[in-house]
């Protein structure tokens, strides 16, 4: 355990009511949090599940309705009689050309009213010639129930004659579309349409948008999802058979997502057409976003219910596209979402058929499953996320029901800020009353500890005050009195040790000093890889003959001056100089990677330190200088009187180098050369005798 048995009394006091006084408020308020937050969680993921089923059920009762109604109105009296009512007046326009001024107008229709809307909402740019019906009978209708219709796009179905058209198409159109209409009405149908099953012509639609009269096996409209269910069913041999067309972006309807359902018309034994009915997708939306009315439904302020496709993208609009279209589309960007999906959804007004939802519990839902979890949400946003499938013929959509994590386990947080809240302020209260108490009867004490710790830490001008005249006062005093007589011996010692290694600097290299500071009292060290060198003076004796030995002595002061300092600059150490020998090293103390550059560079300025004596002493006197890198053994001679010297071969090759007669020559050998490279003027090889071994080859530097 923790130093206890140290802590002082007023210490051990705290620490003991403050023990006491937290466990038993942790405890409380982990037991209340715990189960706090079992119990909200639950309640929010049965409440989520919940209406997950009952969206699901509510669904799966529309879809069936809405199957039961296909089914049952492609066998109605309305549907047959259409169906060969439409056909026959569809097959008698067969040849029946529109003249040039109506061909006109049916294109103009398309250029200045059809394909503006529809550039609004796609990428890129229509074609006319895509879309414009090519057919007789595609042209005749489009140009008398569309392009002539004065009623709004979206408002063709109200035009019940034509009177421009004066075809039998007309007579048919004006007997049978008020049944159609009120059909479409009554269940909520966006379109109702006859397709003709010789040939998937499309010979009625109640909305009159630009499939109409088109073909679904070759026409502008072939490749959609309802033409690939069309085909799909074109050859069924049951009655009863039907189809669903998940929604897609339909260009007919602007780009607004729609599905369809789809079953055949049989005239006896044989099927005459397929009866296709357009989902009522607001009802659909309605079911799912419960009319706008998220918080009454126990969805809180970040809840929704929303189906996703088997592609993964959503079948139903999102809440927050509802309420906040701006800010969702900028929450769509931050989560990563393309741009080009999140102007698609910006143009359509709506994420249906768009939006990607490829999360846990989407994929979770269209493998068939049901379940709860905790994942990211298609905005990137942390959510309790209940999911479960849906299916209807080859259909399926996942069912799911979400709300931010945020939101439903801020209950949760709230309850744990109030119990912290809590048990802070009884943690305070308590520490308050005992730290009172116990500083009242220790602060003498604890002013004697504060100094002492001062002490210990190097502070020699502590001084303690205190007032009382008890025992505690007399303790100060005697204290007081320590630390200045401390302090008096603490400054005579500093004088003495900076006396010392001043002494010391000027005789050993610093990683000698170093290691000696450190109690390491090794007599050697190995250096694995270092550059020596060894410089000897050439004619000193004959200057001193000519000169004096004093002159000559003060002429080889200044000249180890000079060198001296040209080695700080270069990083170079001295090891030591007897008479006209320098001995120095790059890489010792300090590990230099380039210390074979730096000491060829020192050599260049040695020559030319040695070489200037000529003119400032009148002296002739060269330099020959030995440079070799390798390992060393390096370390202090003497145990009373300190001398640092280096061994070993590189040493030993650096002295049989530094030979010369008449002028200044610096010669390195090939572990020098490898490491210098090009950075010097290298002449050579030479061969260099050494005593009882091979000769060396050894390169002179160029001054």
């Amino acid at each position: 355990m923790f130093g206890f048995h140290r802590l002082s009394i007023q210490s051990k006091m705290i620490l003991l009511l403050l023990l006491v006084s937290l466990s038993a408020l942790a405890v409380m308020a982990w037991v209340g949090y715990v189960t706090g937050k079992s119990s909200i969680e639950k309640t929010v993921q049965n409440q989520l599940k919940g209406i997950q089923v009952a969206k699901t059920t509510a669904l799966r009762t529309k879809l069936e309705s809405l199957r039961d109604q296909v089914v049952s109105m492609s066998d109605s009296r309305i549907a047959l009689d259409g169906m060969r009512a439409f056909s026959r007046a569809y097959d008698e326009l067969e040849q029946t050309p529109i003249n040039p001024t109506e061909s006109e107008k049916l294109e103009q229709f398309y250029l200045q009213s059809f394909l503006p809307e529809l550039t609004k909402i796609i990428d890129g740019q229509p074609v006319v010639e895509q879309y414009l019906p090519k057919a007789p009978a595609e042209r005749y209708l489009q140009y008398h129930y569309i392009a002539s219709n004065p009623n709004p796009y979206d408002s063709k179905a109200l035009l019940n004659s034509a009177p421009t058209d004066l075809s039998n198409y007309r007579t048919v159109h004006e007997q049978l579309h008020p049944g159609f209409a009120r059909a479409a009405k009554i269940f909520g149908f966006e379109d109702i349409m006859l397709v003709d099953a010789r040939n998937l012509n499309i010979v009625y639609s109640y909305a009159k948008t630009t499939e109409f009269a088109t073909n679904l096996e070759n026409g502008p409209y072939s490749n959609t999802k309802l033409a690939r269910k069309v085909k799909e069913l074109h050859f069924a041999q049951d009655r009863d058979v039907y189809k669903i067309a998940d929604f897609e972006s339909y260009r007919p309807s602007l780009g607004r997502p729609m599905a369809f359902a789809m079953s055949p018309i049989f005239d006896g034994a044989s099927m005459i057409g397929i009866l296709v009915l357009q989902f009522p997708v607001d009802s659909f939306n309605s079911l799912m976003t419960g009319d706008g009315k998220w918080r009454e439904e126990g969805l809180g302020d970040t809840g929704e219910c929303y189906l996703v496709g088997p592609d993964l993208t959503m079948r139903s609009r999102s809440r927050f596209m509802m309420e906040a279209p701006d800010e969702f589309l900028k929450e769509l960007k931050k989560a990563g979402v393309a741009e080009s999906i999140v102007n698609q959804v910006q143009h359509q007004g709506n994420v249906m058929g768009v939006l990607p939802v490829d999360t846990k519990s989407a994929r979770a839902a269209l493998a068939g499953q049901s379940g709860i979890v905790e994942t990211t949400d298609y905005r990137g946003k942390s959510v309790i996320s209940a999911y479960g499938p849906i299916e209807l013929n080859s259909l399926r959509w996942g069912v799911i029901a979400e709300i931010d994590s945020d939101e439903a386990y801020a209950p949760i947080r709230d309850f744990g800020r109030k119990v912290l809240t809590a048990a802070s302020g009884m943690a305070l209260l308590s520490s308050l009353l005992a730290l009172l108490f116990s500083n009242w009867m220790i602060r003498p004490l604890r002013q004697l500890i504060q100094g002492a710790r001062r002490l210990g830490q190097g502070d020699t001008d502590v001084q303690v005050h205190v007032a009382t005249k008890d025992e505690f006062g007399e303790l100060g005093t005697v204290f007081n009195s320590m630390s200045r007589s401390i302090k008096t011996q603490t400054n005579k010692l500093e004088q003495q040790i900076r006396a010392n290694e001043e002494l010391l600097s000027s005789i050993l290299p610093a990683s000698a000093i170093a290691q000696r500071r450190d109690g390491d009292e090794r007599a050697s060290q190995q250096f694995a890889d270092v550059s020596v060198f060894f410089a000897e003076l050439i004619g000193l004796e004959d200057f001193s003959h000519e000169a004096g030995e004093s002159r000559a002595l003060n002429v080889l002061g200044d000249l180890i001056a000079s060198l001296d300092e040209a080695a700080e600059k270069f990083g170079i150490e001295k090891v030591k100089t007897i008479g006209g020998a320098y001995l120095a090293v790059c890489g010792l103390s300090v590990n230099r990677p380039d210390h074979a550059r730096r000491m060829a560079q020192f050599a260049q300025e040695a020559v030319r330190i040695v070489d200037h004596s000529h003119r400032e002493f009148k002296a002739q006197l060269h330099v020959a200088i030995g440079i070799n890198s390798g390992p060393v053994v390096g370390g202090v001679v003497g145990r009373r009187k300190f001398l640092y010297d280096l061994w070993g071969d590189t040493v030993t090759i650096a002295k049989k180098l530094a030979t010369g007669k008449n002028s200044s020559s610096i010669r390195v050998t090939q572990s020098v050369r490898d490491r210098i490279g090009d950075q010097f003027e290298l002449v050579g090889p030479s061969k260099v005798e050494l005593d009882g071994r091979p000769p060396i080859e050894a390169w002179q530097v160029s001054v």
